[in-house]
């Protein structure tokens, strides 16, 4: 019965709004009629379609014809009003109807709504004012009071609330907002006053507790806020707002153990959205320092989404990817594998998994979902791509260089084939086969100049066979341009320039390298010791000899050269001194 007699509201507003004797029942217009009578036909049917079909495609339709009959027909325009499918029209129309009939309430309703729907508020302030004189309807008070505050314009929004009150008299929800507003406005002494009588009329509302404990919080009466808020929690332990207020002015005073700590109790309550709860987690976990200086209450955090909404995919993804920051890796894999829809996969999921299962070096399984992946994605190119770089991985050369032949096939840009030849290239290069690695090191370069990797590689491999130093040189400088401040490329570089016999150029580059390295280099602490001792600073090449050695490179080719230093010392002084 509820829903007819709102249909039969609809019905009489719409009406009345329209006419007040209207056509005989079933009657249609016809082209023979006089307009007057066409435009009421034509908005009685749009009403009728509208109210008892539910056909607001054709009540819009017909809407739009009755005002091709007469533009200023107010009820046609408010009907379109209600139906239109652009906001802008809508407006427009309920404007229409107003200005045609400023005595219709109705009319003056739907044209404040329309505005404030626009987000036209400061034109909307004109309409609600309009609306608070002649309606005894408090919500008309309460908009015009966000008017105004969204306006920035708070002390004629505590204007508005003072008439509603002596108008209707106390209502709590206005006279929270004002509390509100004399806390904006700095007019604490109000607001307390506002507040304790709030309270004392009603003191089992948690709300009025909580704006008084607000309104401490504001002025720096922290014992206060604590009591009010403790208050506010004791009236109704079930009140989401007071706790996460709670939360905020915990999180005010940077006390975040006892924040987080309220967190986790709203992580507990079950009438708080899962949305929400999700969301609170992404931004505990957005700020990395934060993250980092309260992990332990995070995890805890963490671990209670996980309990609690073991079936929520999104929860588990947001606790996988805590796993993986917190270095519980294999974890982490085990919960995204059991994410993974076997029968019809994401792509993503899937190089994840297979990204996680390389990391921790489960070369099976990370062979088991890529063939999964393959099976799922047969013309993915990066996804063969990724076969060829486990088989180089494995030192399968030669299977490396089929998977990436393959990919090649697939490759959906010149950048990416670029990438791939350059894949095979280094392939080739560890096989043995260097010609067909320059060939295709130079098929990767004319298809992508830039490629970095490429440039770094062909000419590091060209300076150890000391061939087309000049080329090598300029791949060489290429590389470093186009990314500075890389150790490897610094490195390549100064060994092309040690090849050419440039030590001091060298040398300087070397250094830059060795400032760079984060990785503890044994390789390029050998070329430093290399280049060192090429200009004659013996010690110093020692030196970086032994810090390769510590660093893991070959002993016995340190031994070497250290041997050779010695020969040519001795040469230069005359042979080798003996013993009597």
């Amino acid at each position: 019965m509820r829903i007819r007699w709102a249909v039969y509201g609809l019905v009489a507003t719409l009406l009345f709004c329209g006419f007040t004797k209207g056509p005989q029942q079933g009657s249609a217009p016809t082209a023979n009629q006089p307009d007057s009578l066409r435009k009421l036909n034509l908005y009685t049917d749009a009403v009728k379609r509208l109210v008892i079909y539910g056909d607001s495609v054709e009540a819009r339709r017909l809407s739009v014809e009755a005002l091709a009959v007469d533009s200023l027909y107010a009820p046609a325009n408010h009907l379109l009003s209600r139906v239109a499918t652009n906001q802008a029209r809508a407006t427009e129309a309920a404007l229409a109807a107003y200005n045609a009939d400023k005595e219709n309430h109705h009319y003056l309703a739907a044209a404040a709504e329309a505005l404030v729907r626009s987000r036209r508020y400061r034109e909307a302030v004109e309409y609600y004012s309009e609306l608070t004189k002649r309606s005894n309807e408090p919500d008309y008070f309460r908009i015009l009071a966000l008017l105004y505050e969204s306006d920035q314009r708070h002390f004629s929004a505590i204007a508005v609330l003072d008439s509603a009150e002596i108008r209707f008299g106390r209502i709590p929800q206005l006279s929270r907002m004002r509390q509100q507003l004399y806390i904006t406005t700095k007019q604490f002494e109000k607001a307390e006053r506002e507040a304790l009588q709030l309270v004392e009329e009603a003191p089992y509302l948690s709300d009025n507790h909580l704006l008084l404990a607000e309104l401490y919080a504001a002025t720096g009466r922290d014992s206060l806020a604590r009591a009010s808020y403790s208050k506010a929690i004791k009236a109704d332990s079930t009140a989401i707002q007071s706790w996460l207020a709670l939360g905020d002015y915990f999180l005010r005073r940077r006390n975040y153990s006892a924040y987080l700590g309220i967190v986790g109790r709203l992580f507990d309550n079950k009438s708080l959205p899962v949305e929400q709860k999700r969301e609170q987690f992404k931004a505990l976990t957005s700020n990395i320092a934060f993250y980092r200086n309260n992990f332990a209450q995070i995890d805890a955090l963490a671990g209670k989404l996980a309990i609690n909404y073991p079936d929520d995919r999104e929860v588990a993804e947001l606790y996988a990817r805590h796993l993986i920051a917190s270095g519980q890796v294999a974890t982490a894999t085990d919960v995204l594998k059991r994410l993974l829809n076997r029968s019809n996969p994401s792509r993503e999921r899937l190089v994840q998994i297979i990204e996680l299962e390389n990391y921790l070096g489960r070369s099976d399984s990370v062979e088991v979902y890529l063939d999964l992946a393959l099976e799922h994605f047969p013309t993915d190119g990066d996804l063969k791509a990724t076969r060829g770089h486990l088989h180089a991985m494995a030192a399968r050369h030669n299977e490396a260089i089929t998977s990436y032949r393959e990919a090649l096939k697939y490759a959906q840009n010149d950048t990416l084939r670029s990438r791939l030849w350059g894949y095979i290239g280094d392939a080739e290069h560890n096989i043995g086969e260097v010609k067909r690695a320059y060939k295709a090191f130079d098929k990767s370069l004319r298809l992508y100049p830039d490629n970095t990797s490429v440039l770094n590689n062909y000419a590091y491999f060209l300076a150890v066979e000391g061939r087309n130093l000049e080329r090598a040189l300029e791949m060489a400088r290429r590389a470093t341009t186009l990314s500075q401040n890389n150790s490897t490329f610094l490195d390549t570089l100064a060994w092309v320039l040690y090849r050419m016999g440039e030590y001091e150029e060298a040398k300087r580059y070397m250094q830059q390298a060795m400032s760079l390295d984060r990785d503890a280099s044994a390789e390029l602490a050998l070329h430093y010791g290399d280049i060192l001792d090429a200009l004659g600073e013996e010690f110093m090449a020692q030196t970086y000899w032994r810090k390769a050695l510590e660093r893991g490179y070959d002993a016995s080719k340190i031994d070497e050269r250290i041997k050779r230093q010695r020969e040519r010392k001795e040469a230069a002084q005359g042979g080798p001194k003996t013993t009597k």
